[in-house]
């Protein structure tokens, strides 16, 4: 009966999604979404909730995904210059295909040897999102008030650590700030490194070639995709560009030059070689490749996601030594968005926690939710008789939690502990009761700026 009720909520969660605006016309909307986690950071979020009366912000508990950025790999913009420019001299482009040709050889200087950098866009996202903490939450920024960072020993990550540390120093110029990049604090920021002692080699990294759901992605890229007709629209003779790998390849190196185009400041926008539903097509296997990675697709039982308790312990941990603190503390964390994502998984949270059939996916887990500079704050309120009360937010939008509260979204301290706990309970069981992926890589190598 259990089994069947449970069930029976998950159709009418669904069917709740269904209802809601599909994602296509969410993309159609907004053109940046197609990009997935490459979108951008919306800065036009509604005000939050007004806490409980009585009660004042006095800590907060932040992690940060690295701003805007480009392409992974510089090969990914040598590789592009080389096919179009190929393609041009030889008459072999058709007149979308030169068009496209001419914009991105305007584009090209700029992107020469800059795989992977923080771009002016991604800096400017973790300045503004500094003073706007700073704004939003005055009180905690008291005489005083020490801020620890930590980044993974990304460069982007690094960087836009220091972008927003210069912002909050804009704002509170005596702000004491001790800040860190090192392998001996990544853990919490990145606990799907091989660092963690849960974490073994076939089950660390995004683009893990050992994992067991890419023979399942590569069926859904088959059935959703139509990578020679996108090509037919470019090249006039598509069989010369199979030298740069095979169709779905190729398409996808249009795919993440669009995206890290639109992470660039002042520059034209590049997704009109995509036809509209193609794009979100290729946007659904995307977000698909995201889920099932780091979210509650069933294949693995959780072991994709569970790892990031880790980070929520950390949460927890640091916490409970800053309300002990004489002086005024934040925690600043900054890292990458497979973090966010599984935090809200490991969090249980509407709209992260469905088990569903790849075809619904989209319908339930969107990774344009997940953009640049995207990030989770826990802010702490406490009132004179020292209750202390939680909110957690996602990209500075209050998340509703399954925890029973009548001030939701805020809620009180020890009942979030004592959630919190049990869902690191539920993470260690699963870690502690699967196996990790075989040693047995994907028949191709996977290198792919889309994670």
């Amino acid at each position: 009966m259990k089994q069947i009720l449970s069930v029976f909520l998950l159709y009418i969660g669904l069917a709740t999604c269904l209802l809601a605006q599909h994602p296509y016309d969410a993309i159609k909307q907004d053109i940046r979404r197609a990009g997935g986690v490459f979108n951008l950071y919306n800065f036009d979020t509604a005000p939050a909730a007004k806490a409980p009366k009585g009660y004042k912000p006095f800590y907060i508990s932040h992690y940060g995904r690295h701003g805007a950025r480009m392409s992974s790999y510089s090969t990914t913009y040598e590789t592009m210059l080389q096919m179009l420019t190929e393609a041009h001299e030889q008459n072999n482009l058709m007149a979308k295909g030169e068009n496209f040709y001419q914009k991105y050889s305007l584009f090209y200087p700029q992107l020469r040897l800059r795989g992977g950098d923080l771009t002016t866009r991604g800096q400017k996202e973790h300045h503004n999102l500094a003073h706007r903490m700073y704004t939003n939450y005055r009180q905690v920024f008291k005489k005083g008030i020490k801020a620890t960072a930590a980044s993974t020993t990304s460069p982007r990550a690094m960087m836009s650590m220091y972008a927003f540390l210069e912002g909050l120093r804009e704002c509170c110029p005596d702000i004491t700030i001790a800040s860190s990049a090192s392998a001996a604090d990544v853990i919490p920021l990145n606990p799907f490194s091989v660092s963690n002692p849960d974490c073994s080699a076939t089950d660390a990294g995004f683009l893990n070639p050992n994992a067991v759901w890419l023979d399942q992605l590569d069926a859904f890229y088959i059935k959703m995709l139509h990578p020679a007709d996108f090509l037919s629209n470019i090249f006039k003779d598509i069989e010369p560009v199979k030298k740069y790998g095979n169709l779905y390849d190729v398409e996808q190196l249009f795919y993440e030059i669009c995206c890290s185009a639109q992470c660039m400041e002042d520059k034209e926008q590049l997704w009109d070689i995509f036809d509209i539903d193609e794009l979100c097509h290729f946007w659904e296997w995307n977000n698909l490749k995201y889920y099932l990675s780091k979210g509650p697709a069933a294949h693995s039982n959780g072991r994709q996601w569970a790892f990031v308790w880790r980070t929520l312990q950390d949460v927890i941990d640091k916490a409970e030594i800053a309300f002990q603190s004489s002086t005024p503390v934040i925690d600043l964390r900054f890292g990458h968005d497979i973090i966010l994502m599984s935090m809200m998984t490991l969090l249980d949270i509407k709209g992260w926690n469905d088990a569903v059939k790849d075809e619904d996916v989209k319908y339930v887990w969107h990774a344009y939710d997940i953009p640049m500079a995207s990030n989770f704050q826990f802010i702490f309120y406490r009132n004179k008789q020292n209750d202390i009360l939680v909110r957690y937010m996602l990209n500075e939008v209050d998340q509703e939690l399954p925890i029973k509260s009548d001030i939701a979204p805020y809620y009180k301290w020890e009942d979030f502990k004592k959630f919190a706990l049990q869902r690191i309970g539920v993470a260690k069981q699963i870690l502690k009761n699967t196996t990790p992926p075989p040693k047995k890589a994907h028949a191709k190598e996977r290198k792919s700026s889309l994670g």
